[in-house]
């Protein structure tokens, strides 16, 4: 079977599906290329087929191109306006240098099945075109290529006929070369993109899409997005991800795409809740929550045996799998994202979240992990929303089971449900399981196994770290898969250790304002921090002490384009940078030591902590800086390749003091 991309017809009107059931039936050496376009109608089918070196075009004409009573001849064909413009579509796919050999590079086969004879042809061979009847929609069409294939062509020819012939593959330009995505991208991107099969009216078709950080997940999620609107303009698309900071970068590059578009939202997912539940819902916010936790870990655990972390974990299992009952709560026991707690504790749990639903209800407020099942409770007494046809959910593998289920019960019949994830994070204690959304995967999911955005030497420092913290092989290590050359030693990530936060934070102004000196945009800097609120006032002390814009990615606040961006570490999934500052990670560490926290509870620490830092480190492209205050530098942080300057000092990171208002003092 010859590979067709996209695989499904473009239309269901004859002779798009029989002429595409052909194409498929081809030998596995050929790879065809369907063109896009919204309306068939005005412009006709065509097919780009390659067998090796040699290629053709094999298209039809526009309806109404050619009279139903026209008594077609070789000079009738050869006068017809759409023969002149279909011709001038082909020229336009070759180089220019390359245009006056069109005929024998990339020949047409023009497929006239209601104006031709079945076996009949008309061949114009000086502007190489071949117009034949609906034998070509026979056994027939194999020996025709044979025939009828161009000459041989370079990959650097083959390379600017997809890349015209397919113009959605296209990225950006740099330095006059036109960036685009890889075969496998491209695959991704077209992967049930057109459904013309019968199916159930009540269904929706699913597409997952697994791959390895920087592997342009995100990017096809957006192209992809943009090609269904130009598709079908009048489409619902809906795009959902995990935090507002990814949020943000989704719906400025959609909208770089499209144009501002009300057809097309895009949303954190807990921020379409709000939109859809309306404004009189009062939902309790970070800090809010810390205290409610912490009152109620001192009222139902005073002796210490669940912290709050624990709790908070426990209750959003809860929330996140719908359990409506105590005795539905304990049957979860062998769930592996609810902790393996004795049942006497699990029943005070329940009686705690209980607690908390009646200690907010009396206050009016609820918990945000509330909202998706107050959404289903409200769908099942019989509201209805505005449905979508395109949902397209980024970072997916934050997503819990009744996040998933909402999202199905507003989509449109025969709609389609696009999920990119990355199988090997779980940190916000939801853990997908797909069987239990009912979503049908087996077929359905394509991979990409390749990184482009960290360099060799960040991949291998990754990797390193999680080897070193989970004592286990990886099953897909990045510097496995990285296809970026590994640069200088300037470019080795660097772990800087200091005696104190003060010193820590005197070393990052210092490193941020050295790096804007050399040249590199602020824009281009991305500092992640243990929490929202650290993110929030280090970005006002960046811009006081050292003069440079700087924004936190927190709140629906505008964010400056040319500043450097901080966030909380769990808020940076799916952004990159050139260059990442990882900060505040003694936070991390002592959680995961405090006496507080019971033996169960510092493996969970352990492992959420070790994919929560290895995704923040995996947001660097080319720079890498990891800042810890410790007295010494733990083992599982001594890796090879990564550059530690205080095991060779006396001096801990030195600090280079700035002509700033701090080194005044």
């Amino acid at each position: 079977m010859a590979q067709i991309i996209p695989e499904g017809s473009l239309t269901a009107i004859y002779p798009s599906p029989q002429l595409h059931t052909r194409l498929a039936q081809l030998p596995n050496s050929v790879t065809v290329y369907q063109q896009l376009n919204a309306n068939t109608d005005d412009s006709g089918l065509k097919y780009w087929v390659i067998q090796g070196k040699q290629s053709v075009l094999i298209a039809t004409l526009a309806d109404n191109s050619i009279s139903a009573k026209a008594d077609i001849t070789e000079h009738t064909l050869r006068h017809l306006p759409a023969i002149f413009e279909l011709t001038q579509e082909r020229n336009a796919l070759l180089p220019s240098l390359m245009q006056d050999h069109a005929q024998h590079l990339l020949p047409i086969i023009l497929l006239l099945p209601e104006t031709l004879e079945s076996k009949q042809t008309i061949h114009l061979k000086d502007q190489g075109l071949l117009a034949i009847g609906d034998v070509l929609l026979t056994d027939a069409l194999g020996k025709v290529l044979d025939r009828y294939l161009g000459i041989a062509s370079s990959d650097k020819v083959r390379d600017f006929i997809h890349t015209h012939f397919c113009s959605e593959i296209i990225l950006n330009t740099q330095n006059g070369q036109q960036i685009t995505l890889n075969p496998e991208q491209e695959k991704s991107l077209k992967a049930g993109l057109i459904n013309n099969s019968a199916q159930s009216e009540t269904t929706h078709s699913t597409k997952l899409l697994l791959g390895v950080a920087g592997s342009g997940k995100s990017t096809v999620l957006v192209k992809r997005a943009a090609l269904l609107h130009s598709l079908n303009p009048n489409a619902r698309i809906l795009i959902l991800s995990h935090n507002k900071a990814m949020s943000n970068v989704l719906k400025e590059n959609i909208t770089a795409l499209t144009g501002k578009n009300n057809n097309i939202q895009c949303h954190p997912f807990m921020e379409w809740c709000r939109k859809l539940l309306g404004g009189t819902w009062q939902f309790v916010y970070d800090d809010q929550e810390t205290e409610l936790f912490d009152l109620m870990v001192k009222r139902h655990f005073p002796r210490g045996e669940v912290n709050r972390h624990s709790l908070v974990r426990e209750v959003n299992f809860i929330k996140n799998h719908a359990i409506a009952s105590e005795s539905e709560y304990i049957d979860s026991l062998s769930s592996n994202s609810s902790y393996a707690l004795a049942n006497p504790i699990r029943k005070r749990i329940w009686q705690t979240c209980i607690d908390i639903d009646t200690h907010l209800k009396d206050r009016k407020r609820y918990l945000w992990s509330n909202a998706p099942g107050m959404l289903i409770n409200e769908l099942d007494d019989g509201k209805i929303f505005e449905p979508y046809t395109h949902v397209l959910i980024d970072e997916t593998h934050y997503f819990a089971q009744v996040w998933i289920k909402l999202v199905q019960r507003v989509m449109a019949n025969n709609s389609q449900l696009f999920l990119a994830a990355d199988s090997a994070y779980n940190f916000s204690g939801r853990v997908l399981s797909w069987h239990e959304t009912g979503i049908e995967l087996r077929g359905n999911t394509i991979n990409l196994n390749k990184t482009y955005r960290c360099n060799k030497a960040i991949c291998k420092v990754a990797d390193g770290f999680r080897v070193n913290r989970s004592l286990q092989t990886l099953n897909n290590p990045l510097c496995l898969t990285n296809r970026l050359e590994l640069l200088d030693t300037e470019t080795q990530p660097k772990l800087l250790q200091f005696p104190s936060i003060k010193d820590q934070k005197r070393r990052l102004f210092s490193e941020i304002h050295q790096l804007v000196n050399k040249g590199i945009p602020p824009q281009e800097i991305l500092v992640l921090c243990a929490s929202k609120q650290v993110s929030r006032l280090l970005a006002q002390e960046i811009k006081q002490e050292i003069n440079i814009p700087a924004t936190a990615l927190t709140g629906s606040m505008i964010v400056n384009n040319e500043s450097i961006k901080l966030c909380d570490m769990e808020s940076a999934t799916g952004l990159e940078s050139r260059v990442v500052f990882i900060t505040g990670i003694e936070e991390l560490m002592d959680l995961e030591n405090s006496p507080n926290a019971n033996a169960h509870d510092r493996r969970s620490l352990k492992v959420e902590h070790t994919h929560l830092l290895h995704m923040a480190m995996t947001r660097a492209s080319e720079h890498l800086y990891l800042l810890i205050t410790a007295s010494e530098i733990p083992e599982e942080w001594q890796i090879d390749g990564l550059i530690t300057p205080t095991l060779s000092t006396d001096r801990r990171a030195p600090v280079t003091y700035l002509n700033t208002k701090a080194s005044a003092q």
